[in-house]
């Protein structure tokens, strides 16, 4: 569940969003960090590590850890009382995250706020000073572009980033990101949707702050930040951690349908040239790959009645061939992927089954997508590729997917 991503060299505007001005030499315009709870030793070394790369007046830190006085560290940066609930360090921030780093800021008087994720202390210091600079050149959402292995990071290069960069025009590489920077209205907007879910009783659900500020016409920009050691989730069950996620991106989906609906420019350049020949997946996966193939081909058996239900006849005589084909061959075309989970949104929409029972049935397809990733992708150069060639599948099917939200009553499969 860790999320991938090719090195990006510059900072990067989101199209459509306007371009704010370059943050180089630009006056940075102080800062709140607000620090996930984290073991002393970790917090001495991430305070040493930020007192590096700001000066006390560019910076004020807040910490649920602090005490009275703060940690006793010569040359730290100015510490801020910490007053409210912060989430225990997760590997996402969710709802009382959002909502408390609005209060801080609030109560801090300042205009721009990071909010850091949990082992944030394992993110270069710099990383989160070019955010902050970003959102001093008039941002609204700063996010970072981690850089990870060409096999991490395959929920967000198969389903967050195309998703996001197809419905809302963000070509953000991590729309679920754990750590993001914002302006105090942006700090405001989440605050208003965390505190609706805590009202719920949801205090740990997942958030969506791109599709946020793509909605809200705010300005959104992405900072190379190089690599991260993401944290990895609470739960070791990939079934339920999958269909959380893919359930909370299709409500989100569902919730602001009126805005992606609307004709918008594409958000990112295609590819006038020929691609690339692939090369087949590393040897280490040899092993892994006839069993994954096996494992499809049980579950086109066991789910055909489930599918048939969700997905036209074109897709399902894709899937058919794709259950005969052998591990060396074991291919799902970008577009057929892409359609599949336009199907899926949709049942999702019209609840057409049981969300559960749905969300189930969509994991094994994933899983064949990864299958089929795995087989063709070898190095950084690969994974790049592949994930641009995914996303912009995508964006050619929107047209697909807007057609049968509007009238699903002609597309019954």
């Amino acid at each position: 569940m860790a999320f991938s991503s090719p090195s990006y060299e510059s900072l990067q505007a989101t199209p459509g969003a306007g371009t704010p001005a370059q943050s180089e030499g630009a006056p940075l315009r102080r800062v709140l960090l607000c620090l996930p709870p984290m073991p002393s030793e970790a917090l001495q070394s991430t305070l040493a590590s930020l007192a590096g790369v700001f000066g006390p007046d560019e910076a004020l830190v807040a910490c649920p850890d602090f005490g009275a006085d703060g940690p006793e560290m010569q040359g730290t940066l100015p510490l801020a009382t910490y007053e409210g609930p912060r989430a225990q360090a997760g590997w996402v921030l969710t709802a009382v995250d959002y909502a408390s780093a609005a209060e801080q800021a609030e109560k801090h008087g300042v205009e721009s706020i990071l909010l850091l994720g949990s082992d944030a202390n394992l993110l270069p210091a710099a990383s989160f000073r070019g955010m902050a600079e970003l959102l001093s050149a008039g941002a609204d959402l700063a996010v970072p572009n981690y850089t990870l292995g060409p096999h991490d990071g395959l929920v967000t290069a198969s389903l967050l980033y195309p998703m996001t960069r197809s419905l809302f025009g963000a070509n953000i590489r991590y729309p679920l990101a754990a750590d993001a920077g914002m302006s105090r209205r942006m700090a405001a907007r989440m605050a208003t949707i965390g505190q609706r879910q805590m009202a719920l009783a949801q205090p740990d659900s997942l958030l969506w702050p791109v599709s946020e500020a793509a909605a809200a016409s705010f300005s959104i920009r992405e900072y190379g930040a190089g690599s991260r050691t993401l944290p990895p989730p609470e739960t070791a069950d990939f079934n339920a951690l999958f269909t959380g996620v893919a359930g909370s991106l299709f409500t989100e989906v569902e919730t602001k349908a009126a805005f992606w609906q609307r004709a918008r420019a594409m958000t990112a350049a295609q590819r006038a040239e020929a691609p690339p020949s692939r090369t087949n997946g590393t040897t280490e996966m040899d092993d892994e790959l006839p069993q994954m193939v096996d494992a499809f081909r049980l579950a086109y058996k066991n789910l055909q009645e489930i599918w048939s239900i969700v997905l036209p006849p074109q897709s399902l005589l894709a899937l058919k061939k794709l259950s005969v084909s052998s591990p060396e061959g074991f291919t799902m075309a970008p577009g057929l992927w892409a359609r599949i989970i336009y199907d899926f949104a949709l049942a999702f929409h019209l609840r057409t089954l049981n969300r559960g029972h749905l969300l189930g049935a969509l994991t094994p397809l994933y899983l064949a997508w990864v299958a089929s990733t795995l087989r063709t992708v070898s190095d950084a150069s690969d994974s790049a590729l592949h994930v641009e060639e995914t996303a912009a599948a995508f964006e050619r099917e929107k047209p697909y997917l807007v057609a049968r939200w509007r009238w699903p009553d002609r597309f019954n499969p």
